[in-house]
């Protein structure tokens, strides 16, 4: 080597470029350095990031160029097999096995039936139960505990199986399919990234872009105002959409098309890894009235009938088995016939905004279909559709039209609910359906979205792909999602990646579900399944499930586990646990097996409570002063300093230079719950919005004269109230130190819009006002040096 170099060196009109290719050379013959047919097939390489000295140069590097032979190899991309298809995942939100109209449900959803007719419907395919669990599944092929999400990111404990942190040992299936010759995009909810990550600041390690997707246009936590987003756009915040009309659904399929024909005009032959998240039909149940209107008295026979109804029409479509029973009422449902008229008619203005959103996210995906035709492209597109859990029961017996009130333990009457009938679904509501009509959306099954008997985790799941699917119809095998990730490895002809970037990958533990392509009536090849979720749990292995609801707070020791023979009891109806306790027991040790070999220890059944743990990380530093910037990015609440419940000071350092001062200081929340420092009219103001409830404002008794000025506001606690929920302070308004206004006896909740709400903005309002004293987005129209926030 040595003389190879200095024989380099000697030679004249020699350049570094031609000493690394000698290099190169050099190192071709090291045991280190695998075949450039190696690096194309183990899954897991790709040769453009690799370092120099590592690739096998074919080429030959002579003094000039004349008498040299150049080689591409180390450099050019890796191409994705000849025939792999182009990969589109959608996920809806809180859709359960009984909305959708191919699988007998009420909602009108012409596109997603004609996914399913051309395509595989699978009807025992099955889920977590819930969001942030199901979508790491999803993608990384693994068990959720496997991958640190036992529960939400949010709710993180710091075990091993849940520190809300997917790990690197098990990467997201995009990073596999970039690395072999695929462009990845991400569009919509995505809800993997760590609570401790949601700041401008990152750390990006477990945000889209950080896990395989070169693209990304979403919101990052488990919901958002579907009128008003908060929205990402690959690693940054940007601006709240003011379009009028906007939809997000409508939005996120606009982008996700314009990605596609971006990356096709590119004319690299390239394949495409698509994920479609929508917020639909998570709440806020938004969606344009028209939509709503088309399902009004649709559901006025009551959510008894209704389950009915849809119960019969999956028997008649060959949905479930003939003999399939429908379970009785779940307990926390309430007989339609025992309702009032008024409570008839919000549960049912509430479920026809639901089905109103779920045809509308149905249209979108429809436009998206369409688009793929016009570029030809649906034929060698697999399109898998599947929801994340099934229905909600969130929404409790009443339904909710303000979310926040409802976390706030201050829920509204249905007498409240009722004077907003006809604003359900609209930009002045954050609604939610009662739980009985998520029983329908679960037909026919027990229970719920977070539960482990089948209502919670038995979804929607349909392939579609034109080319290679010849044999479309239903498909009965038990399947998972940690089966999802092996089906596409498989279909696209890709080995399972044993280590990806250095990192050794754990194996993954599903069942490719290819098989089921050509043979509709094979035997399922899974095996077995474990689940567990907030306590609750089940196992299902060979046409049998032991599964027991846990009660938050009770002894696990205490919990009733059920047993089913699935195969010929569908819905869980017979328990067969008194008549059969070997085998009931022979699954409740495979469970414990399970558990202990996918880290699901120790059983929590925590649920908000956990937020509450002083050990837990944060998701940014606390500080004696927090510094804020005018046309900055949104502070997510997350990462906001905590202000609720203490008290705190805010000041912000403006210049002054003309009479007609307004605009907004820093505002925090949304017009469903927050506060607001503000200036109208010259005149210095403080707003506060506690749960829509009360609205409460101070004005300074005197305008803001010209000049470099401190403007400031005191909020100071007094006492704690009868409901945990409300705090009650003093608020003082000060211009250079000298007070300009008071207001005593403000309330404020425990918490505002943690999920839906806009975090922290400085110098303007974006997205929905937080008092009606304003139109936003109301920007500050002078001089904004900088807030400061003094938390006590």
């Amino acid at each position: 080597m040595l003389n190879i170099l200095k024989t380099a060196f000697m030679k004249k009109g020699i350049f570094l470029p031609a000493i690394l290719a000698i290099l190169l050379a050099s190192c071709n013959s090291g045991t280190q350095n695998k075949p450039e047919t190696d690096t194309a097939t183990t899954g897991v390489i790709d040769r453009t990031i690799l370092p120099l000295s590592a690739q096998r140069y074919e080429g030959k590097v002579d003094s000039f160029y004349q008498t040299s032979t150049a080689n591409w190899n180390p450099v050019m991309p890796v191409d994705a097999p000849e025939n792999a298809p182009n990969v589109i995942i959608i996920v809806l939100d809180d859709v359960g096995f009984g909305h959708l109209g191919c699988y007998g449900g009420q909602v009108n959803t012409p596109n997603i039936d004609k996914l399913a007719k051309g395509g595989l419907q699978f009807t025992n395919f099955h889920t977590t139960s819930l969001c942030s669990p199901s979508r790491a599944v999803l993608l990384a092929g693994k068990n959720h505990h496997q991958l640190g999400m036992a529960a939400i990111t949010e709710a993180a404990t710091g075990y091993p199986g849940n520190f809300g942190t997917i790990p690197k040992s098990s990467v997201l299936v995009p990073e596999v399919l970039k690395l072999n010759g695929y462009n990845t995009m991400a569009f919509g909810k995505w809800h993997l990234t760590p609570y401790t990550a949601y700041t401008q600041a990152g750390p990006f390690t477990n945000w889209p872009l950080g896990s395989g997707f070169e693209r990304f246009y979403g919101f990052l936590g488990g919901e958002t105002d579907q009128y008003a987003p908060l929205l990402i756009q690959d690693n940054s915040f940007i601006e709240i959409p003011q379009k009028e009309g906007y939809h997000l659904s409508e939005d996120l399929v606009d982008k996700t098309v314009q990605a596609i024909k971006d990356q096709q005009q590119g004319n690299t032959g390239r394949k495409f890894f698509t994920y479609l998240a929508f917020g639909a039909n998570h709440a806020p149940l938004h969606v344009p009235k028209p939509y709503i209107e088309k399902y009004k008295g649709k559901f006025d026979m009551g959510w008894d009938k209704a389950r009915e109804e849809v119960f019969a029409r999956q028997k008649t479509m060959n949905i479930i088995p003939e003999n399939t029973q429908l379970p009785e009422r779940n307990d926390m449902v309430m007989a339609w016939d025992s309702l009032n008229e008024k409570e008839k008619a919000v549960y049912c203005r509430l479920q026809e905004a639901y089905a109103g959103m779920l045809e509308h996210a149905d249209a979108q995906i429809g436009r998206l279909i369409d688009e793929l035709k016009a570029m030809n492209l649906d034929q060698n597109t697999m399109i898998i559709l599947v929801s994340d859990n099934g229905a909600s029961q969130e929404g409790l017996q009443h339904g909710v039209t303000n979310t926040d009130r409802y976390r706030n333990y201050n829920p509204e009457t249905v007498e409240e609910m009722y004077k907003k009938l006809d604003l359900i679904g609209s930009a002045a509501t954050d609604p939610l359906y009662p739980i009985g009509w998520s029983q329908v959306g679960n037909t026919p099954f027990k229970r719920w979205k977070q539960d482990t008997h089948s209502g919670g985790n038995t979804d929607p799941f349909i392939i579609s792909w034109p080319s290679r699917i010849k044999q479309p119809g239903i498909r009965t095998q038990y399947h998972h999602l940690v089966d999802v990730v092996p089906t596409i490895l498989e279909a696209a002809g890709l080995p399972e990646p044993k280590q990806v970037n250095g990192i050794n990958q754990v194996e993954y533990p599903g069942v490719s579900m290819v098989y089921t392509f050509d043979n509709p009536d094979e035997k399922t090849r899974k095996q077995i399944q474990y689940y567990e979720m907030l306590g609750s749990r089940a196992i299902w292995a060979d046409g049998w499930k032991a599964v027991t609801w846990h009660k938050p707070g009770s002894d696990f020791r205490n919990d009733v586990w059920e047993l089913y023979h699935t195969d010929e009891d569908w819905s869980e109806t017979n328990n067969l646990a008194t008549s059969n306790p070997e085998k009931l027991e022979e699954l409740i040790k495979a469970w414990w097996v399970e558990a202990e070999k996918y880290q699901v220890l120790p059983l929590d059944d925590r649920r908000y409570d956990r937020a509450s743990d002083p050990t837990r990380p944060v998701a940014a530093q606390t500080k004696d002063i927090y510094t804020y910037y005018p046309n900055t990015a949104i502070v997510h609440p997350m990462a906001a300093p905590v202000l609720l419940g203490r008290s705190h000071s805010v000041t912000a350092y403006v210049e002054i230079t003309n009479s007609n001062v307004n605009g907004v200081l820093m505002c925090v929340g949304t017009e469903f719950g927050g506060w607001t420092f503000f200036v109208k009219d010259g005149f210095l103001s403080y707003g506060h919005n506690n749960l829509q409830v009360a609205e409460y404002l101070v004005k300074s008794n005197s305008k803001i004269p010209p000049g470099i000025h401190q403007l400031r506001f005191e909020y100071t606690q007094l006492s704690q109230t009868e409901r945990p929920s409300e705090n009650t302070g003093d608020v003082r308004l000060f211009i250079d130190n000298r007070q300009v206004g008071e207001l005593k006896g403000v309330k404020t909740a425990a918490s505002y819009s943690s999920m839906t709400g806009y975090g922290l903005q400085v110098g303007r309002n974006m997205g929905t006002p937080v008092v009606h004293g304003y139109k936003v987005p109301f920007e500050f129209n002078n001089k904004i040096n900088k807030v400061e926030v003094v938390a006590n």
